[in-house]
């Protein structure tokens, strides 16, 4: 599921309905979409205060509790990944068949609206200072590396080590 595409939801009070998404939690598998899916609940509430009722969308399921609109018959339809002649991957529409579009706010993240429009700031790092080589691994260990950069040979003996 991507941000800002249209689903209609399978199940609950709100079934058959249709929405956008307006938060993906991938971690747990859901989405939240706008203005479905609601329930009030009272906060401040105390003795001298009634409270405040406030209404939230609560997460759905992306696996069984809504699925995507097909934007040709605005249908909720099974989608599969492809990918096109050009290499580019896209949403299909298993009923239908046509590509269902990425909506343009998927690529929107926190820092930036859009790649193009993201600005550099002082505190970046530079595209040519992150592929620039700065360690070169080695087979010893520290001590090894210390006593050659000094120019120590080791003529100690190594002690017997036992393997039960």
């Amino acid at each position: 599921m991507i941000v800002s595409s249209q689903v209609e939801i399978l199940s609950g009070r709100d079934k058959g309905k249709q929405g956008i998404v307006k938060q993906v939690i991938q971690e747990r598998n859901w989405v939240i979409v706008e203005g479905m899916n609601c329930h009030l609940r009272m906060v401040g509430k105390s003795q001298d205060f009634p409270g405040v009722c406030i209404k939230s969308e609560a997460p759905l399921l992306v696996t069984n509790q809504v699925s995507l609109v097909d934007p040709s018959d605005l249908q909720s339809t099974p989608v599969e990944w492809r990918f096109t002649d050009a290499g580019e991957k896209v949403r299909v529409s298993v009923r239908s068949g046509r590509i269902i579009p990425i909506p343009v706010m998927a690529g929107e993240t926190v820092d930036y609206k859009t790649k193009a429009s993201y600005k550099d700031s002082e505190k970046d790092t530079l595209a040519s200072n992150v592929s620039e080589i700065t360690f070169a691994p080695k087979l010893k260990t520290f001590e090894m590396d210390i006593m050659e950069e000094f120019g120590l040979k080791e003529e100690r003996a190594p002690a017997h080590t036992f393997w039960y």
